[in-house]
């Protein structure tokens, strides 16, 4: 009690000098509206900045939770975006199937299908497609863009995905017909080299047909329908017994942009299959 009062004894100035400031202030404070108004302001003045700071500080320590909020938003947005993507372009392949469809005859069968992935720099390249034995897939179908560019065949189907043996596989083969105006009956193999994903090969190629550069070579088999065209003659030679050409072709479809495809069912591929085996017996 004794260091208390000896305490206070020695501020005792200071304090009756804040005891006559603080009367002083509050007189001037209350002398008249003005002042009351003036100090009001003030004060209210710093006591918004005062509750503006702990608002930030409080934000600051509150922006990891907003954070993962928003992070939870965010990734909701996306799902929903690309479901929306699917939809629409489920629609698109579908009109395009349907547009292939309109344009041939009832002996095939047209779908659409997306490319999940694809490789162009192997010997046996592959094409996988999101649909499958579930999509009513099977081996064999063909396969070609929309713009009826010949891509290859379906060679394996799992439930949801399916495998195409594209052109630029060293396994493929089919056959093609060389058109324009006069050779239009004139067949040909094609096959693949492994040399350039943008080439294949026309081989016996028959020399009553009147070969020349830019000749059209469109797919000639049962699985596929008349006007797919497999590419254009880029340079052709003769064999050595100058009995059949062979010739390169450029292809019209670009193995390594593929994206979405039309997948043709041949309605009547079982029957005919059954037949040359039987003919083979």
């Amino acid at each position: 009690m004794h260091r208390l009062v000896e305490f206070f004894r020695r501020i005792y100035v200071v304090l009756i000098f804040l005891l006559l400031e603080g009367i002083a202030l509050w007189q001037y404070a209350t002398s008249s509206p003005y002042t009351e108004a003036k100090i009001f302001a003030r004060t209210t003045a710093i006591g918004g900045a005062i509750s503006g700071m702990v608002s930030d500080v409080e934000h600051f320590f509150s922006l990891p939770e907003e954070n993962r909020r928003l992070t939870r938003r965010v990734a909701e947005l996306e799902a929903v975006r690309v479901q929306e993507e699917e939809i629409i372009a489920s629609m698109m392949l579908d009109s395009l199937a349907l547009k292939a469809y309109s344009e041939q005859d009832a002996n095939f069968r047209f779908s659409a299908a997306r490319v999940s992935s694809s490789t162009s720099n192997r010997k046996r390249n592959y094409i996988i497609l999101d649909r499958g034995a579930g999509d009513c897939m099977k081996v064999n179908m063909g396969v070609m863009t929309p713009e009826r560019y010949m891509v290859g065949y379906v060679t394996s189907c799992s439930e949801h995905y399916s495998v195409v043996e594209p052109i630029i596989n060293d396994k493929f083969s089919t056959g093609g017909r060389l058109i324009d105006s006069v050779a239009n009956n004139f067949y040909c193999s094609i096959t693949w080299d492994a040399k350039s994903r943008y080439h294949a090969l026309a081989s016996d190629i028959s020399v009553n047909v009147d070969i020349a550069e830019g000749m059209t070579i469109e797919v000639s088999s049962e699985r596929m329908p008349r006007g797919v065209v497999v590419g254009t003659i880029e340079s052709y030679d003769i064999n050595s017994a100058q009995t059949a050409y062979s010739a390169r072709v450029k292809l019209a479809a670009d193995m390594s942009a593929v994206d979405n495809v039309i997948v043709v069912e041949s309605v009547h591929y079982d029957e005919i299959g059954t037949l040359i085996k039987d003919d083979e017996k």
